[in-house]
């Protein structure tokens, strides 16, 4: 067997978080702290909109990567890059859609080539907690930013591994990833239809040690507000990353609406028969942006990657920051 291309070297090199120049580790160290970028209150300056020190960067955009059913690592490159001067950080999905797919630790060496940050989904759907584990320690060496735990929709004929829960799970991902540090994100469904028991859900999650949550998908900001109420004490400290999804058909809309909490209104739904999916996400990514206890926006490209710049704009302009990351 040959030896490895300068290239492979490049991409290893680059996935230690302590050699980006973004998020520059300690003179002499090579030990990475926790993801400041997650944890740490924003702290604006500049033009950019971010202070460029490595202990106030916080992620103020992010967008999902749906990965191939291919092994098809330059499709992956071009999502990403597409997204890299708009977003702080990709979220890489875990056989999204309960279909085989490329593993996201195989993306976040992709991410770094851009300079963006990654967040690697880990689904309890179909792994046992040895395979857990190792998914978290991959993510964990490659130079992650952190993790988003979920337990995984159930997909027809194929059989849930029910070895550990999402809140498990979140509770062991910090001692699994040991030397480095990994944030630890759970999902929360602001619209279920019970909310009581969502309450309690993600209560326990924080308990376990959650520091950020993602939201299911958007569509009614005062039911979000309402949730976020209901939630704050528990929620103090935590980041909140909000979701828009680019819904740019009825099909589309269709599809969204038969996941567990997605309720589209109908005015929403004929904007989206009208063609104006792109419009009505950068119209909620404006609302949530004034929003006070949404901390971040999560867009779902949903293949339109190029609309997401346009979103994620939107967020960042109407909070008062630059347009771009960089």
């Amino acid at each position: 067997m040959g030896r490895p291309s300068r290239r492979v070297h490049s991409i290893v090199r680059r996935g230690r978080l302590g050699d980006r120049p973004d998020f520059t580790a300690p003179p002499g160290s090579r030990k990475r702290g926790p993801p400041a970028f997650l944890l740490r209150p924003r702290r604006v300056s500049g033009a950019s909109g971010c202070d460029d020190s490595p202990v106030s960067v916080t992620a103020v955009t992010s967008a999902e990567i749906s990965l191939p059913a291919e092994a098809d690592g330059q499709r992956v490159s071009d999502r990403i890059a597409v997204l890299a001067d708009t977003v702080d950080v990709v979220g890489l999905t875990d056989n999204h859609a309960g279909q085989p797919r490329m593993s996201p630790l195989a993306a976040v060496a992709l991410a770094r080539e851009q300079g963006v940050g990654t967040i690697v989904h880990v689904s309890c759907r179909d792994r046992n907690r040895l395979a857990l584990q190792s998914q978290v320690v991959g993510a964990a060496a490659l130079g992650a930013e952190g993790v988003l735990c979920m337990q995984g929709d159930p997909v027809a004929g194929v059989d849930h591994v029910a070895d550990m829960t999402a809140t498990e799970l979140i509770a062991r991902a910090p001692g699994w990833s040991v030397p480095h540090s990994l944030a630890v994100g759970a999902v929360v469904n602001p619209f279920a239809e019970d909310l009581d028991r969502e309450l309690r859900l993600l209560q326990r999650k924080v308990a376990a040690g959650a520091t950020f949550v993602q939201s299911q998908m958007v569509f009614d900001l005062p039911r979000l507000e309402a949730f976020l109420a209901r939630g704050e004490d528990m929620l103090a400290g935590v980041r909140v990353y909000a979701s828009v999804a680019l819904l740019r058909s009825e099909r589309m809309a269709e599809r969204a609406c038969a996941l567990p909490g997605v309720t589209i209104p109908e005015p929403a739904c004929a904007q989206i028969r009208r063609g104006g999916g792109i419009e009505l996400a950068r119209e909620l990514a404006a609302g949530l942006a004034r929003v006070s206890r949404v901390d971040a926006l999560h867009v779902f490209p949903l293949g339109a990657e190029a609309a997401t710049r346009e979103v994620a704009a939107e967020f960042r302009v109407t909070r008062g920051i630059n347009s771009r990351r960089r």
